[in-house]
């Protein structure tokens, strides 16, 4: 058994023609869900290593460690916790950016240092279902200790 790396924290990595764009949009997850937003260069390396396959050419650590936590509290499907709702408003804002291509938001629960240890859900969800991906890191809906739903995006609703 091995040990964990990293816990308790969310990340959103995409594609953009725009970054210093998508930085300033991403302010809204400071305000409304109390995340610090930190870019690429100010995440730990051991994360980034750990991530990269799922990671595309820009990334931002999203730091709340109770944030996890509001998972536990979802028990019901369509009872949504309010801090689960905003940051899922707050991802489907994001991504009406034009800018943005290929989102992936990851949810780690925990990060164990042998990745072969860590069970994993990826799912890909349309930025309007977004809720349907963060299900699976729900108590009810957990599929394992990382979650990644992809936000697959359609340019007829951008």
């Amino acid at each position: 058994m091995s040990y964990v790396t990293f816990d308790c924290t969310q990340f959103i990595s995409f594609d953009s023609d725009n970054e210093a764009d998508d930085t300033a949009s991403l302010k809204g997850f400071e305000v409304t869900n109390h995340f610090k937003v930190l870019p690429k260069d100010k995440i730990l390396p051991k994360k980034i290593a750990h991530l990269r396959h799922f990671l595309h050419s820009s990334v931002f650590e999203m730091v709340n460690q109770e944030f996890i936590g509001e998972f536990d509290e979802w028990l019901e499907r369509e009872k949504v916790p309010v801090d689960i709702l905003s940051f899922s408003r707050n991802i489907q804002l994001f991504m009406q950016n034009k800018h943005v291509q290929n989102a992936t938001v990851i949810l780690v629960r925990y990060a164990n240092e042998q990745k072969n240890e860590d069970h994993i859900f990826v799912g890909e969800f349309h930025k309007e279902h977004i809720l349907e991906g963060l299900y699976h890191a729900s108590c009810f809906g957990n599929a394992g200790n990382k979650i990644t739903p992809r936000t697959v995006i359609s340019n007829s609703f951008l």
